[in-house]
């Protein structure tokens, strides 16, 4: 369990959307930018700091340099500590984009590194190929290719500067860009609302920007470069423009715990019976309860209260075990890599109907995959072959296995309840498995061995990355109080 922590550019906080995207294994390669040889003058270079309340937890440094046939080209590079459930992690990114003269994306580089429990390495190159965006990566060790339909060039963490080059500002402006996460694979758009100048101490006009992608909101102070000088969020980031030497100073000793940053609080008598509720129903303090997903009979949401009554095993119809949906292929689950099939094929030989076969991948799963905190992006070939990881990557194993035996399932993400941690709900990511009954889904959870999964799963969303986001505005704002007799208990 963790909260969610996929990190690029200046900002910590993801900000994800959809795309139409095809991930196959060959195409025609996408060439590295070469810095040195297109770079025709000096540069202009930018240094932040990142702080997580106030704790300075990493550093950003970003660089425009002129390049030929009036192109520009745009660098950033972050470092960031950041702690998990006692353990440390650093991150680093980096990326360089092209922009043409008419300020379009041309071409881009990037790098994910990440060190903790478990280090991964996510690299890339990407191009636009007319409105198709084309992008050739490695993660895991294997190289994938991705194909985006996209009704315009977006930016990437790198030339985002350029979104914000050339504008006339005033209070009430409202604006969209087209923005590209290659840690994800996704497009969404940026939606840009100008609020008031600030007066720099140098004597320059700057504009507050309030920007919002996928929901999660940030507000930066742009300067009349498009460059930042400052960033909050509500979900306690933040960061500052400063010299080199002060940038890289970062704070030593223990980076913060975003696990415990991340819980939301309950009131009421939960601790010791949470596992064994027939329903569970809370009253939603904070956000809105609509912020839940409303899936009834199984999860309800009503006014500021959101109730859960898990489905019976002893409910569930006898299935074949293939079905004919939710089988696809994505970034984070690669069904179609002979290791996932050949090991789905192990593990359902012999099985009889669907409950049989989706218990047979969950008891593996459990087993197979050790339970350790881990920052980084999951992919379940990558955790079928290293043995570790917690929700994210249990939940993309056991997805990845079920759709290449031909199981439907999907993954679901929110919140569940842990006394272990200290008696609050914490962001968490379960799969969910088409096994009939009330609505057709049933969830599970390998990651705590349950099959069904207990009721304290408030589920916010369905979908991988690019829609979890969802979950990040309610971070650190959203509050329980349990409400007895939970209508529907059993």
């Amino acid at each position: 369990m963790r909260p969610l922590l996929v990190i690029e550019g200046l900002s910590l906080a993801a900000f994800l959307g959809l795309a139409i995207a095809s991930v196959s294994t060959q195409e025609t390669p996408v060439v590295s930018i070469d810095i040195q040889a297109l770079a025709v003058g000096e540069g202009n270079e930018t240094w932040m700091g990142i702080y997580f309340q106030d704790q300075h937890i990493g550093y950003a440094v970003n660089r425009e340099i002129p390049a030929s046939d009036g192109r520009t080209l745009y660098q950033v590079q972050s470092r960031n500590r950041i702690g998990s459930m006692g353990t440390t992690n650093t991150i680093t990114v980096a990326g360089t984009g092209i922009v043409t003269e008419a300020g379009l994306l041309d071409r881009f580089d990037f790098l994910v590194h990440t060190e903790g429990v478990l280090s991964t390495t996510i690299t890339g190159h990407g191009e636009m190929r007319g409105k198709l965006l084309h992008m050739d990566y490695v993660q895991g060790g294997e190289a994938q290719v991705l194909d985006l339909e996209l009704p315009s060039p977006p930016v990437v963490s790198a030339t985002l500067t350029s979104a914000f080059v050339g504008r006339t500002y005033k209070p009430g402006l409202k604006f969209t860009v087209p923005y590209f996460d290659f840690l994800t694979r996704s497009e969404s758009e940026m939606m840009v609302s100008v609020e008031a100048p600030e007066i720099l101490a140098n004597g320059d006009t700057a504009w507050w920007l309030r920007i919002n992608r996928g929901g999660v909101e940030v507000r930066q102070l742009i300067d009349e470069a498009g460059r930042v000088v400052r960033e909050v969020s509500d979900t306690g980031f933040r960061s500052e423009r400063m010299t080199r030497e002060a940038a890289i100073a970062i704070d030593k000793g223990d980076p913060p715990d975003m696990v415990a940053m991340a819980a939301a609080p309950v009131t009421g008598g939960l601790a010791g019976r949470a596992r064994s509720m027939g329903a569970l129903q809370l009253q939603v303090e904070g956000v809105e309860a609509s912020r839940f997903a409303h899936e009834p009979p199984v999860q309800t949401v009503e006014g500021d209260r959101v109730r859960v009554v898990p489905v019976l095993l002893a409910e569930l119809p006898e299935l074949p075990v293939v079905g004919d949906h939710d089988l696809d292929a994505t970034p984070s689950l690669p069904t179609l890599h002979e290791e996932i099939r050949a090991k789905a094929a192990e593990l359902v030989a012999g099985a009889t109907t669907r409950l049989d076969a989706a218990q047979r991948i969950a008891a593996f799963v459990r087993d197979h995959v050790r339970d350790v905190p881990v920052v980084g992006v999951p992919n379940g070939l990558e955790v079928l072959r290293s043995g570790q990881g917690d929700c994210n990557e249990h939940t993309a194993l056991f997805v990845s296995l079920a759709r290449a035996a031909g199981i439907p399932s999907r993954i679901a993400a929110g919140m569940v309840y842990s006394e272990k941690l200290g008696n609050a709900f914490y962001y968490h990511a379960w799969p969910e498995v088409a096994l009939g009954g009330p609505t057709g889904w049933v969830a599970i959870d390998p990651t705590f061995g349950q099959f069904p999964a207990d009721a304290t799963h408030l589920k916010v969303v369905n979908g991988d990355l690019d829609q979890q986001v969802a979950i990040m505005s309610l971070i650190g704002r959203v509050r329980f109080a349990l409400i007895e007799p939970a209508p529907g208990d059993r």
